[in-house]
């Protein structure tokens, strides 16, 4: 008791503050993964999610697997689409050194490089694993880190989520000025362009590529912006680790975009994420409609 009474006031509150925090944070992932699992059980057992986009694009991807098979994969995917809803609330407060329990960087060396070489990267991202959690990037380097974000309709949640995405010094653009402001972009310091390029476009059009051996049809806005300022591309390779823990790794596709053409980029790019897909196929987002204008396979 006298030990206690004579440690100064300011490292008693220290000590109380980070055993609170400690405290609370382990206790929020707790009950955010409780919140993950009744959402599983929902879709897995109550309200199975889009599951006939689910069904249909595991048929379209991998035309071998047995009805079994889909099924098994359709519940794996719905425990992550759980995971996914709620890991930016579960990481909201956390403090940046425990950032590493949820978020690792691999080979932060490729950007380094690239960024030391005053190359601007074009840093092409896709719909799988928690893409959410890029929001540390800025931590990696002192140079400006920029993403599209869309916005929500309510003002206050809307102004909420950007704090929370933005709070470690990520850029946020409205998804309809993204290809206008990275494009304008002007800064002494080069700069990374985060760009979630797997999206289906929103009509049938010209741009089409192999993905699964199927002909798809695809947006190129990621490949345009990278050529139109000459920019480095770079892919982010996706694993996961644990329970809501991704580890991110950067594949260089091209040092100079403009010596390539968009179709190339965008070839590079699906490649790539077609060898994510095959390795965790879970983690990719198999709910959304990817192919809404048909496909033709080969």
């Amino acid at each position: 008791m006298r030990a206690a009474q004579s440690m100064p006031w300011r490292e008693r509150r220290w000590l109380t503050a980070s055993l609170s925090r400690i405290g609370t944070t382990s206790f929020s992932v707790m009950i955010w993964r409780l919140v993950s699992h009744f959402i599983y059980m929902i879709f897995a057992h109550i309200w199975p999610y889009r599951k006939k986009v689910i069904l249909k694009n595991l048929t379209v991807c991998f035309p071998a697997l047995s009805e079994n098979e889909k099924a098994e994969l359709t519940n794996k995917y719905y425990r992550h689409l759980a995971n996914l809803i709620v890991e930016p609330f579960m990481v909201r407060n956390i403090a940046e050194k425990d950032l590493a329990k949820f978020v690792s960087y691999g080979n932060p060396s490729v950007i380094h490089r690239l960024l030391s070489e005053k190359k601007d990267i074009v840093l092409m991202v896709s719909h799988y694993g928690n893409w959410e959690y890029l929001f540390s990037m800025p931590l990696l380097t002192d140079s400006n880190v920029l993403a599209a974000y869309s916005p929500v309709s309510n003002a206050m949640l809307n102004e909420k989520l950007k704090k929370l995405r933005s709070r470690f010094g990520i850029k946020l653009v409205p998804k309809a000025n993204w290809y206008r402001s990275a494009v304008n972009w002007r800064d002494k310091k080069p700069a990374i362009f985060v760009s979630i390029a797997d999206q289906r476009p929103p009509a049938a059009g010209k741009n089409i590529i192999k993905f699964f051996n199927c002909d798809t049809y695809i947006q190129s806005g990621a490949a345009r912006i990278a050529i139109r300022r000459n920019s480095a591309v770079v892919y982010l390779d996706v694993q996961k680790r644990g329970a809501n823990r991704y580890n991110f790794r950067f594949t260089l596709l091209a040092e100079e975009a403009e010596k390539l053409g968009e179709t190339e980029i965008m070839k590079l790019y699906y490649t790539e994420l077609e060898k994510n897909i095959k390795r965790q196929p879970e983690l990719w987002l198999w709910s959304h409609n990817r192919w809404k204008f048909g496909f033709s396979p080969t």
